[in-house]
């Protein structure tokens, strides 16, 4: 039994289950749902098939389930008797999912002797997505401008390349290669929210709207159960309200994208909730209760003020609420922490917005300005954050005249 993308063996005997488990790579690799229903099929019929056990495990460590380490047991066990390509495969992708910091230079090491590795290459671009600092853009293109050739016509690829060709400004080829990934797996969630990224950076709402309305409605049974549908519906919330269809947006939203009812996994609920509601606070000046789920979902991440894509979303939800009090807390917490570029980056970011929520827009307006391009960046996420920081510091000039 052959793998499809790197063309190396799997320690299988049931050609089945082979299958079932590549059929459930693609799931992971296009953020649909049954991912996890089909590496149990595969290991119905092969309890001992290393790849899946180690696939099954990723899917259950970020769900936080019960039955995580026995998964993550197992596939160790399974991968004793394992070939040396697939051990390989398990320890880069457990050392990635355990401490991905400490395992970045081995991951990167790793990706470089196996450019065919999708699985492994897709969640290290997605954590530098995130902690990938000021160089992250072009790093992330770096990454996926390397892999294996053969590989340059899969549509997990081209959609993976063409959002990191984007986010590192080149938003036209970015959108051919996404519309190819398309044409090979129109259900991929993946795909369709590469695409959305894509035409909200070209400042194409009308676009967005049309085309998100339409896939939806045509995917939304295979779509609903994956972890990006919620946030695909956020983009065409967000589209549906930059076009001046609030009461429309909010319905979308509340009905697809709030704590409440997302299925997206917590920091995407986070970035979707703070997002939305601090553009509406910006729009508006106008406060807003904010709803139980999202006073627990703020006290979930208060901890973690210290990393900046974290304060910018907490605190865009503290003032979207007025919740002037919130937001000094949130700064004296920062100031607890030991001071590096991160948290001083965090406390800028929250002070500029409770500056803007206290009315003194000419204060947010400059210290906004002092945050450079690199450290926009640096926040994290995607280009739609960087725009969320635009907003504010437009906004907040706007008001001080």
């Amino acid at each position: 039994m052959i793998d499809a993308r790197t063309g190396k063996p799997l320690t299988t005997d049931s050609p089945e289950a082979a299958e079932q488990y590549q059929r459930a790579v693609d799931r992971v690799l296009g953020s649909e749902t049954g991912a996890a229903e089909t590496l149990d099929h595969a290991l119905a019929l092969d309890g001992n098939f290393a790849m899946a056990l180690a696939a099954r495990y990723m899917l259950a460590n970020d769900a936080k389930s019960a039955d995580a380490d026995l998964f993550k047991e197992r596939a160790l066990l399974a991968a004793e008797v394992a070939l040396p390509w697939e051990r390989a495969h398990i320890s880069a992708l457990f050392a990635l999912l355990a401490d991905p910091y400490t395992n970045l230079a081995a991951t990167e090491a790793y990706i470089a002797a196996n450019p065919c590795d999708l699985l492994v290459i897709s969640q290290l671009c997605g954590y530098l997505i995130f902690y990938g600092g000021a160089r992250k853009l072009e790093r992330v293109l770096n990454i996926m401008e390397s892999v294996d050739p053969s590989l340059h016509d899969d549509w997990a690829c081209l959609a993976r390349l063409g959002f990191a060709a984007s986010e590192a400004g080149d938003r036209n080829r970015g959108r051919v290669l996404i519309e190819r990934a398309l044409q090979q797996r129109p259900q991929a969630l993946y795909a369709i929210h590469s695409y959305a990224h894509v035409l909200h950076d070209q400042c194409k709402p009308e676009e967005s709207l049309d085309l998100l309305g339409n896939w939806l409605d045509e995917h939304r049974r295979s779509a609903e159960g994956g972890a990006m549908y919620g946030h695909v519906q956020w983009h065409l919330a967000l589209a549906e309200w930059q076009l001046g269809l609030t009461d429309q947006a909010w319905q979308r939203y509340a009905r697809y994208c709030a704590p409440e009812t997302t299925r997206c996994g917590p920091v995407l609920t986070l970035a979707d909730c703070g997002g939305f509601l601090l553009r509406e606070y910006l729009r508006t000046v106008t406060p807003r209760p904010v709803s139980a789920a999202v006073s627990a979902l703020s006290e979930r991440f208060s901890s973690m003020l210290s990393h900046p894509f974290i304060a910018l979303h907490l605190a865009g939800i503290q003032a979207s609420a007025g919740d002037i009090a919130a937001l000094e807390q949130s700064s004296a917490a920062i100031v607890a922490r030991e001071s590096s570029d991160q948290t001083r980056l965090s406390l800028r970011l929250v002070d500029a917005v409770s500056q803007f929520a206290r009315g003194q827009y000419a204060g947010a307006a400059e210290a906004l300005k002092l945050v450079s391009a690199d450290q926009r960046i640096g926040v994290g996420g995607s280009y739609v954050e960087r725009a969320l920081i635009d907003l504010l510091e437009a906004r907040a000039v706007e008001l001080a005249d």
